[in-house]
């Protein structure tokens, strides 16, 4: 693998929000019909600790290129973030990733939360109603359910008020139930403090949005009950607006995220100057 340097300059030439490298494994012993790969991720000031569909895209690429008689059905990825599994179900790329947990901000710590939301979006208030701090593994995470009548789709936010959510919290997910029938959620991302000002479809924020969601529809149809795994359909509705099918297992403690992915390029990059 090249030097963290030179992946980051790589990263910054491509002007994208992650950049996925993809390497042999160090496993000598891969499981039957699967392949192992190292896998690291890096934005554009930083590595990464976590990306869905970096992942998602990395796993797709690399199923059009193995030799079908190789039989291979499933890959594990070593990660910054432990194992991450991929299968492919039909036409879908499906990843296993940990979940995770929110904590609820104090009631002084969400007037000021709101105040930089009503900055962002130039509006008198929004109406928040959750603001939670990510748990062990998304401690730089900040889960944020608006009404869906704020419209999550029409946001034009001056993203640079969301970077006073720094030094701590990195990473603002925003999240609304959905009103387009079928769908359980949507969502948003943005980075600015790691020069992501936002990420048109982000995997990982729903390792805190899955198990969010699935305790409001619990908490909602208590008398229904709620099956382990069941299927939510998600929405990012960024400008690159994304469909994502996401499962929470409560049992296994996991997330499992499910999505098509598009081959749009195929190229060779030349390092010489870069590395030298």
């Amino acid at each position: 693998m090249l030097p963290n340097e030179v992946l980051e300059k790589i990263n910054g030439n491509f002007n994208q929000s992650i950049v996925v490298y993809v390497s042999s494994s160090t496993s000598n012993t891969p499981p039957d019909r699967c392949a192992v790969f190292g896998l690291r991720w890096f934005g554009p000031r930083n590595e990464m600790y976590m990306c869905g569909h970096g992942t998602l895209a990395a796993a797709e690429a690399i199923f059009c290129r193995l030799d079908v008689t190789e039989n291979i059905t499933t890959l594990q990825f070593e990660t910054l973030s432990g194992t991450l599994t991929a299968h492919r179900i039909g036409d879908q790329i499906s990843l296993e990733l940990p979940a995770g947990t929110t904590v609820s901000a104090s009631t002084e710590e969400k007037a000021v939360l709101e105040g930089i939301f009503a900055c962002a979006l130039a509006k008198p208030a929004v109406n928040i109603r959750y603001i939670g701090y990510g748990g062990p593994g998304f401690s730089n995470y900040l889960l944020v359910e608006v009404n869906e009548a704020e419209k999550l789709s029409e946001w034009w936010p001056n993203v640079d008020h969301f970077a006073e959510l720094a030094p701590c919290m990195q990473i603002l997910v925003v999240t609304s139930a959905a009103q387009a029938k079928g769908i359980a959620y949507e969502t948003r991302m943005f980075a600015p403090t790691i020069s992501v000002r936002e990420d048109h479809i982000c995997g990982a924020t729903h390792c805190l949005n899955a198990p969010y969601w699935a305790a409001k529809v619990q908490d909602i149809h208590v008398d229904e009950g709620y099956t382990d795994g069941k299927l939510q359909h998600a929405k990012a509705v960024s400008v690159c607006s994304s469909d994502i099918w996401v499962s929470y297992f409560a049992v296994k403690n996991r997330v499992q995220i499910r999505g098509n992915v598009k081959h749009v390029a195929v190229g060779m990059l030349e390092l010489t100057d870069v590395v030298v």
